[in-house]
């Protein structure tokens, strides 16, 4: 059987569209700091922050309430559409929305004068913004599933996410924390384990994709 996108046009509005002003909000907001800040190396720190830590934390946040936050979910139910392909239409908004601020944002640092080549090649750029945003995709999705309620797995998005800003120094020195810490590749590109946490955090987003998606297959229990 083949199965179809739905339109984006409904995708989109059945989202709370007030959501996204938040990532455009912060590009806005961080674009300004850097931009007000003048110095090179300070200005070059916060764009780091923004891409590597605040757009991760934006969409772990969105992606716990993607799903579950549609009014429409039970008449969505009652269709022959598989869990992944909702999944993808859902979680694939909110991750390109994500990557079209740190496009833009990176865009706009380059007019400005600040290169991110401290961040390393522009794989590697990319690379810091992109797994952990997967990381926290997953984690929000999954945990929302897991409660079958939007607001915990926001809330454990967020608690997580503090931790690690917290205690990043602790997670760069542990020899086992380390490979979970999210942000070695915009806080620390130099680190000797970036390539390892890199290959961990992958993994770790892959596993709690599949989770996310295995719940959410168990649709009795959201409606």
């Amino acid at each position: 059987m083949k199965y179809r996108f739905l339109p984006f046009r409904y995708v989109w509005l059945t989202f709370r569209l007030e959501q996204f002003w938040f990532p455009a909000a912060f590009l806005a907001l961080f674009a300004l700091i850097t931009w007000i800040i003048g110095d090179p190396e300070k200005s070059v720190n916060a764009a780091r922050a923004f891409l590597g830590v605040v757009l991760p934390l934006m969409a772990g946040v969105l992606a716990a309430y993607a799903v579950l936050d549609d009014h429409a979910l039970e008449l969505q139910f009652s269709t022959p559409r598989p869990a992944w392909l909702t999944l993808l239409e859902r979680l694939g908004l909110i991750l390109a929305v994500i990557a079209l601020c740190a496009l833009v944002f990176q865009v706009i640092m380059a007019a400005l004068g600040y290169p991110l080549s401290v961040m390393g090649s522009l794989a590697a750029r990319q690379l810091a913004w992109l797994l952990p945003s997967l990381a926290l995709l997953g984690l929000g999705s999954a945990v929302s599933f897991a409660l079958a309620h939007t607001s915990g797995g926001a809330l454990l998005v967020g608690l997580i996410w503090i931790f690690q800003v917290i205690a990043r120094g602790w997670f760069v020195q542990d020899l086992r924390a380390r490979y979970l810490f999210l942000f070695t590749g915009s806080l620390y590109p130099d680190h000797p384990s970036l390539l390892a946490s890199q290959a961990a955090i992958t993994l770790l987003a892959l596993a709690l994709l599949f989770v996310a998606w295995t719940l959410f297959g168990k649709q009795e229990r959201y409606i």
